[in-house]
């Protein structure tokens, strides 16, 4: 899965980063890349087909 994916590079790359709830609530940059898969999502399913 992609956001998983996402979620332990953040983990194996910020020091900061302590475990997965942290990430999850408080990291802007993995919300922007969540927001836009749904919004790509939302976009070509009802967009692309017409």
């Amino acid at each position: 899965m992609r956001i998983m994916d996402d979620i332990n590079t953040i983990k194996k790359n910020d020091p900061a980063a302590r475990n997965t709830l942290e990430i999850i609530l408080n990291y802007p940059g993995l919300h922007a890349i969540i927001m836009h898969r749904i919004a790509h999502f939302l976009f070509t399913y009802f967009y692309s087909s017409s």
